[in-house]
C-alpha cells in the first residue's frame, strides 16, 4: 500500500507556480483621449493570414519578472526594443526594465503600473541599456532606489493605440481583424490583458497549445501586461501568439497562444499599444 502511495505521488501533476502580474491602471487614464491608428481598408485587406514577429527577429529573448509586479515595465521595454527593430531592422542591445521600475514614479514599481505613463516617462528621459542599468528587482521582488545616471541609448517619441481602447465594460466585440492588421503593419504590440488570476482560465495553469479555457473580455479583469507578437488565422485552431515575462520554463518556451476571433479572448485587444522609438543619435547623459 505504501509503495502504491509513493507511486501516486510520483505521478501526480506538479503544483502550478503562482506567477506575479502587475497591471494597475492609473485612474486619470480612464476616458483620456489617446490617438488610435486609423488603418485604411487597403491596409486591412493587405494583412497576411499569418505572421510571427518572434520568428523575424523583432523581439528579444524571453525575460522573467521574478516576484516583482513589473509586467508593465517589461511590456513597455519589449515594445521599445521592437520599435527600434521596426526602424532599423535590428534589435538594440537589451534595454533597461529596471530604469522604469525604479525611476518612473507615476507608476509603482514592483507594486504595479501601466504602459502609457511608462512611455511618457521615456519620452522625457530616454531609455538606457540594461548593461548600464541592470535588472535587480526580478531577483529581490522589490523596487530599488533609482540610481540611473541619466545615460540613455534610445529616444522614445510616443505611442498610439493599435485599435480603440476598451477600458470599461464588456469588450468582447473588439475588431480582431483590425488588431491583426495593426500587428502586421506596426510590429509587436505592448498589450495588457486578463490572465485569469485565481479563475478557471488562470494562466498559471497553462502548459501549451491554444488556451481555450474561459478567459473573460471584461476590462475590469485586466491584470497583466505582455507583448502580442503574432497570429495564424489558418491554423487548425486559429490563434494569437503572446510573449509573456515569466521565463522560458512557462508555457511554450515563454509564449502562450490564445484563440483568434473568439470574442477578444482574455481582453487581449483592450489595451494594445504601438510605441515609436529610435536609437539616440548621440547617447544622452542627463546627469549634469
Amino acid at each position: 500500500m505504501f509503495a502504491l502511495f509513493l507511486s501516486m505521488l510520483a505521478n501526480a501533476p506538479a503544483a502550478h507556480v503562482r506567477h506575479p502580474r502587475g497591471f494597475v491602471r492609473q485612474p486619470k487614464l480612464l476616458g483620456e483621449t489617446i490617438f488610435t491608428h486609423n488603418l485604411s481598408q487597403a491596409e486591412l485587406d493587405a494583412a497576411p493570414v499569418a505572421i510571427d514577429w518572434s520568428a523575424r527577429g523583432a523581439v528579444s529573448e524571453v525575460k522573467d519578472q521574478g516576484q516583482c509586479g513589473s509586467c508593465w515595465a517589461f511590456s513597455t521595454t519589449e515594445g521599445v526594443e521592437s520599435a527600434v527593430f521596426r526602424v532599423t531592422g535590428t534589435l538594440p542591445p537589451a534595454l533597461s526594465t529596471e530604469e522604469l521600475v525604479d525611476c518612473e514614479k507615476k507608476d509603482d514599481g514592483c507594486d504595479g503600473g501601466d504602459i502609457p505613463e511608462a512611455v511618457r516617462y521615456l519620452q522625457r528621459k530616454g531609455m538606457a541599456y540594461a548593461s548600464d542599468y541592470p535588472d535587480d528587482s526580478s531577483k529581490s521582488g522589490k523596487t530599488q532606489q533609482c540610481t540611473w545616471t541619466g545615460k540613455y541609448a534610445v529616444d522614445v517619441k510616443g505611442f498610439q493605440y493599435a485599435v480603440p481602447q476598451c477600458s470599461q465594460g464588456d469588450c468582447s466585440n473588439l475588431d480582431e481583424a483590425r488588431l491583426a492588421a495593426a500587428l502586421a503593419k506596426f510590429g509587436p504590440l505592448s498589450i495588457c490583458i486578463n490572465s485569469g488570476e485565481g479563475e478557471p482560465g488562470d494562466w498559471d495553469k497553462y502548459e501549451g497549445g491554444v488556451w481555450t479555457k474561459q478567459c473573460s473580455a471584461k476590462a475590469s479583469k485586466i491584470d497583466h501586461c505582455v507583448q502580442l507578437v503574432g497570429y495564424d488565422k489558418n491554423a487548425t485552431i486559429p490563434y494569437w501568439k503572446v510573449r509573456n515575462s515569466w521565463g522560458t520554463g512557462w508555457g511554450e518556451e515563454g509564449y502562450i497562444r490564445l484563440p483568434y476571433n473568439a470574442g477578444n479572448a482574455c481582453c487581449l485587444g483592450c489595451e494594445a499599444i504601438t510605441i515609436d522609438a529610435a536609437p539616440a543619435t548621440v547617447e544622452g547623459d542627463w546627469s549634469a
